[in-house]
């Protein structure tokens, strides 16, 4: 310790005599060592000194010629190590925990007012998911608004495997059932979009379970496809006049569509959106798995079950067929069909496309509406792994709405930004040079001029538990 005061002492008077005109940049020559002084690029001057080749001292650089002093610290380096990388969300590496019919609301009957139900899920958890916040997939099954169930044998498998790669997993029930007009079935469908929403309002007040409310994912089949994607695109004002209109005696669903979240990414299996504007609300990226000539929910424009492509049979058929045109255009409030027009995946992958939104489509040849399932009723597991598997990597690679990007400030070049929200942890090293000082999501820099390199690099997590690592050269 005595040394070191030594040793700063004459660098004091070393720096004293030197710098009766000011401190200006250069070099110092101090006994058994030198000083060298550099100005950042606001003017305030920082002084490093080496005393050999293993120790560094720097700080700003304070004199004051009549008391004959500087002070100047040890520089540490600022601890620093790429963090290991971790390909989560892809593989299953978590056991799974199952807990069945948890009841997220109750609510009135579709068909009958005075009815009430309750309204339930199944929650699948990753066990010893860490203290990492979870995203969460709401799974929602298909049976066109009439039947089906959250213990779909498909989709509990689907729940398992994504519980397996780190999500926590709910297979929602909502309601169903209609009459056959489209006003009944409008009904149904909004009416299962409040029911998702209010289930995800549920989950995200259960803080045991540790979801992060900016990673919502959506799966669809079907009818829980056509849900999905209203419950990442549709918004109140987009509804039918009619839905808006009618008093919500629900229960549950009193909040109507106010949300309270966003969706980070939907898949949707062979659904369909019910107003291809609603699509430009957002920018949220959607995979779709879909037949070409699916004869159930069109894979471009049509009515659910109605295929428009097909040719009349007969002299009938051809009759009936201008006489419904005919009917069409007169009395135009005639209505003779059980769904709206929808939009399948073919128009939706176009918009999206259009519109620079990240999506994927993969159409596959054939008229088969379930994918899952080949004719004889049997789950086509070559099928099935393949979307999982696909599904997977491509919400992986949504985890993260941007990846770190960093940078150095033109008009201030000693400072090195990250523009990201979502990094939780970051460390910084600096090579050529030393870190002046460091907040959240920058660092100031001072590189030394005869150093045969520069660079800056940064490596941490984002809050998903993701990590990264960047690195710029400087010249």
């Amino acid at each position: 310790m005595m040394g070191k005061r030594l040793f700063l002492l004459g660098a004091v008077v070393a720096l004293a005599l030197s710098c009766s005109r000011g401190v200006e940049p250069g070099l110092y020559s101090v006994q058994g060592g030198f000083l060298r002084v550099f100005l950042d690029s606001l003017g305030n001057t920082k002084a490093l000194m080496y005393r050999d080749t293993s120790a560094l001292w720097a700080d700003t650089a304070f004199v004051d010629l009549k008391a004959e002093k500087l002070a100047l610290r040890p520089y540490e380096m600022p601890e620093f190590h790429r963090f290991q990388v971790r390909e989560m969300y892809r593989e299953p590496v978590y056991q799974v925990e199952e807990t069945k019919d948890v009841v997220y609301g109750r609510v009135v009957d579709n068909l009958d007012e005075d009815k009430r139900q309750d309204l339930k899920m199944d929650l699948y958890v990753p066990r010893d998911g860490g203290e990492i916040s979870r995203p969460l997939l709401v799974a929602l099954h298909g049976g066109a608004f009439l039947d089906g169930d959250k213990r779909d044998s498909s989709l509990v498998e689907w729940c398992r495997y994504f519980a397996s790669l780190g999500y926590v997993v709910s297979s929602v029930d909502y309601r169903q059932g209609y009459r056959r007009n489209v006003e009944s079935t409008d009904d149904a469908l909004f009416k299962a979009l409040k029911d998702a929403n209010a289930a995800v309002r549920f989950l995200l007040k259960r803080d045991s379970l540790m979801i992060h409310s900016e990673r919502i994912f959506a799966s669809g089949v079907d009818a829980g496809a056509v849900t999905a994607l209203n419950l990442a695109y549709m918004r109140e004002e987009n509804m039918p006049e009619i839905i808006q209109e009618r008093e919500d005696t629900t229960i549950v669903t009193r909040q109507a569509l106010l949300r309270g979240f966003d969706v980070r990414a939907v898949a949707n299996l062979w659904g369909a959106v019910p107003d291809s504007a609603i699509l430009n609300n957002a920018k949220i990226p959607v995979i779709s798995f879909q037949s070409r000539e699916d004869a159930v929910v069109p894979f471009g424009a049509g009515r659910p079950f109605e295929d428009k492509n097909e040719e009349p049979e007969n002299g009938f058929d051809i009759l009936r067929s201008i006489f419904e045109a005919v009917v069409s255009i007169f009395i135009p409030e005639v209505e003779h069909h059980t769904f709206r027009e929808m939009y399948g995946a073919g128009v939706i992958h176009r918009i999206l496309k259009r519109q620079g939104v990240s999506n994927e489509l993969h159409a596959y040849d054939g008229d088969r509406h379930n994918l899952f399932l080949q004719e004889d009723g049997t789950v086509d597991f070559p099928v099935y792994d393949e979307i999982k598997e696909q599904t997977a990597a491509f919400f992986a690679s949504k985890m993260v709405v941007a990846p770190v990007n960093l940078r150095q400030d033109p008009e201030d070049p000693q400072l090195f930004i990250i523009d990201n929200s979502e990094v939780e942890t970051c460390l910084w090293n600096v090579s050529g040079g030393v870190l002046l000082g460091k907040g959240d999501d920058a660092v100031r820099v001072l590189l030394f001029p005869d150093a045969p390199e520069h660079s800056v690099s940064v490596s941490g997590l984002y809050t998903s538990g993701m990590s990264f690592y960047e690195s710029v050269a400087v010249e």
